[in-house]
């Protein structure tokens, strides 16, 4: 009987009151020191004795926190990562680049230098629906989501608005759903758009808004140098009662204070109470790119995890965040699902958007005939994760953002470390649960 390798602990919650958090089966015990000491023993190999510590022990490895050997952690890994594998159960999500082509130059974009003006031809745009319908009635999902991504999708309304009439009608015919995503930077999204959209199923928007004015402005531009926030902004606020619309942003640690003055901003305007959720990320600093990942080392910086904890409280108190917790926030993405896929403007299949354009990462392409088998993903055919060894996040992280990993080493069998971002995540939103439930101090507060 042993401790399972997938729970941390956080001690002196309190005084004498210790939590035990099993990251894998995202649930908690509050125990006391001694508890806590016999747990440690019966890692350390000796049996639970006497009827109290039989009992205690039974309740933990019921609830999943001891368990009798590696071999049963190895299983409910193997079991937790098959169900995180099936995404949205019934659901077939595809991720549409009907275009490489953007209107904005972010300093931090990768394609500012070396813009991209690729474009889905007629050709590849019918077949690319064929391609899908096949997989969905191979699939035999009844939802089918699709979410237009880019480059800036909005610079083809045209596409976005025929390819979600045809495919809301295939779906029609097939008794199942048609649903709609948009990612864009919010350039000419208005409300005309919106309701165009709206016709052909349900939907949600993704507006980036990089901190308040002054920040976004410095880093979200025209290719001529003008600043977007106003634009974007008015966009969200004329749009946002009538569509399901998040708001995102990409921070580095010292913009946390611009950050915040947006929260203030979405709040002050009234748009706060018709967004569905706001969510914050650090910017993968691009001197990264020069260090090469050697191992799994993490590369979080003790700021940007400082300003990540900060961010998502202030989101959490406002009432902006869609997600509960940590373990809503994170997990095995879809890379990593059975019925995911993205489709480039070339027809070329990837189960990762962050690799789409890079031919060696295809998967399919939609012009193949429909018999051409599917090639392993290569971002996962060397099941890299695996160096992550005894690390508890792993059920959830899987080896982080792999791609991100690809795009800066050009490996294979490395991981994108940010265990120290996890560690900070989960240790506050699993004691303010915790508190919530069982009360307590300022020490669950201030942890």
């Amino acid at each position: 009987m042993q401790l399972s390798r997938f729970v941390v602990r956080y001690l002196d919650v309190q005084p004498d009151e210790h939590v035990l958090y099993d990251v894998l089966g995202d649930r908690y015990v509050g125990v006391d020191g001694a508890t806590l000491g016999v747990v440690d023993e019966w890692t350390g190999g000796r049996a639970p004795a006497g009827q109290d510590e039989l009992e205690t022990a039974a309740a933990l490895a019921e609830a999943g926190f001891l368990v009798d050997g590696r071999a049963t952690d190895d299983a409910r890994l193997r079991a937790h990562l098959e169900e995180a594998s099936e995404g949205v159960r019934g659901e077939l999500y595809v991720t549409l680049m009907p275009t490489l082509r953007c209107n904005l130059a972010c300093s931090y974009c990768f394609q500012k230098e070396h813009p991209a003006f690729t474009r889905m031809k007629d050709d590849v745009e019918d077949a690319t629906h064929e391609w899908i319908l096949r997989k969905l009635d191979a699939s035999a999902c009844r939802v089918l989501r699709v979410h237009y991504f880019g480059g800036e999708p909005m610079t083809r309304k045209d596409y976005l608005l025929r390819s979600a009439e045809l495919l809301q009608s295939a779906m029609r015919a097939r008794g199942g759903t048609f649903a709609w995503e948009l990612t864009t930077n919010g350039i000419g999204c208005d409300l005309a758009f919106v309701t165009a959209m709206n016709a052909h199923g349900e939907g949600s928007i993704k507006f980036t808004l990089d901190g308040d004015k002054p920040t976004h402005d410095a880093v979200r531009v025209y290719r001529d140098g003008r600043g977007t926030f106003d634009e974007i902004f008015a966009n969200a606020l004329a749009i946002a009662p009538h569509v399901r619309l998040r708001i995102g942003g990409n921070f580095l640690p010292e913009q946390a204070p611009s950050y915040e003055a947006l929260l203030d901003r979405i709040e002050a305007s009234g748009l706060a109470r018709h967004l569905e959720m706001v969510r914050f990320k650090p910017i993968v600093d691009s001197e990264l790119k020069q260090l090469g990942c050697g191992s799994c080392a993490d590369k979080t910086s003790p700021a940007e995890t400082a300003a990540l904890v900060q961010l998502t409280r202030s989101v959490q108190r406002r009432g902006l965040d869609g997600a509960h917790d940590a373990a809503d926030r994170i997990g095995a993405c879809e890379l990593h699902w059975k019925h995911s896929y993205t489709i480039d403007p070339e027809g070329r299949v990837y189960k990762c958007p962050a690799v789409a354009g890079r031919a060696e990462m295809a998967v399919a392409d939609v012009r193949a005939a429909a018999e051409t088998p599917e090639k392993v993903a290569p971002l996962v055919a060397l099941r890299p994760w695996r160096e992550c060894g005894d690390c508890p996040y792993l059920p959830v992280c899987v080896g982080g953002c792999l791609a991100a990993s690809y795009l800066e080493t050009g490996r294979l069998d490395r991981v994108f470390c940010k265990k120290q971002n996890l560690e900070a995540l989960y240790r506050d939103s699993v004691l303010r649960r915790y508190h919530d439930e069982f009360g307590g101090n300022d020490a669950v507060e201030a942890a």
